[in-house]
């Protein structure tokens, strides 16, 4: 599989031009971010949070960054947490496990966009396998999530991003 028919139906619908992005096989966003030689901060990734009241809500955020929890539920007023891999496999069955596209709409799920995706120039979009994130410029990402909340809700830093600030720390020079 290289696109989600889900995904791909979206895309179709809606007349987005993106681009198609093959790497390696990887095991997450942030690998595929390596692999695909794109930068992190780029990359949305999508986190599934389930309320309390039963509606689930999808968080998009860079694969360089945590989710914030708090603030998503400070932000939008109710208490969420994290969705278990069994239940992701039902609501997203197009989907390789851990390779979600972050574009609610397509799977008629609510969203909540961080404000840094809606700044970078291109953003990568997992396809829906591990092999595959979709590239689409930053006109058709915001033109995509217009009616979508954004907020910051991005918090402590992942991966090499945070072992840098980590040893740029250590070696500063007092």
């Amino acid at each position: 599989m290289a696109i989600s028919i889900s995904l791909n139906e979206y895309l179709t619908n809606h007349n987005i031009d993106y681009e198609l992005i093959k790497h390696r096989h990887t095991r997450s966003s942030f690998d595929s971010s390596c692999s695909a030689h794109v930068p992190s901060a780029e990359v949305a990734k999508a986190v599934i949070l389930k309320c309390t009241d039963g509606s689930y809500l999808m968080s998009a955020l860079s694969v360089c960054h945590k989710l914030s929890i708090a603030q998503v539920n400070q932000l939008m007023g109710k208490r969420y947490q994290p969705l278990s891999e069994a239940r992701l496999r039902d609501l997203f069955p197009d989907c390789e496990q851990g390779a979600i596209p972050s574009i609610g709409e397509a799977f008629v799920i609510d969203m909540l966009v961080d404000d840094d995706l809606l700044k970078a120039e291109h953003v990568y979009i997992e396809a829906g396998d591990h092999r595959h994130l979709i590239k689409v410029d930053q006109q058709q990402f915001a033109a995509m999530l217009a009616k979508v909340p954004h907020a910051n809700i991005s918090g402590e830093l992942v991966g090499y991003p945070k072992m840098i600030e980590h040893f740029s720390s250590e070696w500063r020079m007092s």
